[in-house]
């Protein structure tokens, strides 16, 4: 029986991924295991809105999209980056198809906050259609847009993406991968494990900040349904995807008993 993983990667680690996580990808398909990509492309976005004279907005961390800005990040995103991540698997003779969630309305989302424009909160995912491909031996590489019932696009944030469609096929792993090594604690050390009651308590004590939060938080939802594990590895070093490199695995409380929020208040 094939067991399905979900992967999110980061637009902050596209350019510096190590050419073992392609690779390790690849292999996975010869062992049973199916990888279903999932990709946002954050910088890249900012570096094109720039050429092309437009300045970047945030609230909270995610990003105004007007219908200019949409544009860019639909050409952006399906144009570019999507294709880049096609042609490094089909390079190593892997079959890779590249979508987009507006493609067989992978990703139908709701306008997520008016303060945001264009900006999609996932209510359903095309689960049976990412089965079909799966079952034919395609890795699906999927760019975060989605679309509602009219028919309008929305950009959606990459890790909510990707926890949404973690949950929808079962997956029992999600990983997510960025360019740095885990949730860091004050002290700078990586942990290597951390329940949703420990990752609550950094985020209330400022610990976990930034574009960090909504990857935890996105982590957590999926352990409330098959998803058994979820890891957050750094891309940049060899073999990414193996448990053996490091970085922070979120798990259940039930099994996450090695460290405990009174050990967190003393550190």
């Amino acid at each position: 029986m094939k067991q399905t993983v979900v992967i999110k990667l980061g637009g902050s680690v596209m350019h510096q991924l190590h050419p073992t996580f392609f690779t390790d990808c690849v292999e996975w398909m010869r062992k049973n295991i199916s990888p279903v990509m999932i990709h946002g492309g954050g910088p890249m976005i900012s570096e094109w809105m720039g050429k092309l004279g437009k300045t970047p907005r945030f609230v909270e961390g995610r990003r105004v999209t007007d219908e200019e800005t949409l544009s860019i990040v639909e050409m952006v995103l399906a144009g570019r980056v999507n294709k880049q991540i096609v042609t490094r698997f089909a390079s190593l003779g892997a079959s890779a198809l590249g979508l987009s969630g507006v493609d067989l309305q992978l990703l139908q989302v709701k306008p997520q906050n008016p303060e945001l424009g264009y900006v999609g909160e996932v209510i359903q995912v095309n689960g049976k259609a990412i089965f079909g491909l799966l079952d034919q031996g395609w890795i699906p590489v999927i760019a975060t847009l989605g679309t509602d019932r009219e028919g309008q696009h929305y950009n959606v944030n990459a890790d909510e993406a990707a926890g949404a469609i973690a949950r929808a096929i079962g997956a029992k792993e999600l990983i997510l991968v960025t360019d740095v090594d885990g949730i860091r604690t004050g002290d700078g050390h990586v942990l290597s494990e951390a329940t949703p009651g420990m990752v609550e308590h950094y985020i209330q004590t400022g610990v976990i900040t930034g574009g960090m939060i909504p990857k935890v938080r996105s982590g957590i939802r999926c352990l409330e349904g098959s998803v058994d594990v979820v890891r957050i590895v750094n891309g940049t070093k060899p073999h990414p995807l193996s448990a053996a490199t490091g970085g922070t695995r979120l798990i259940k409380e039930e099994v996450g008993n090695r460290v405990t929020l009174s050990q967190l208040s003393s550190s």
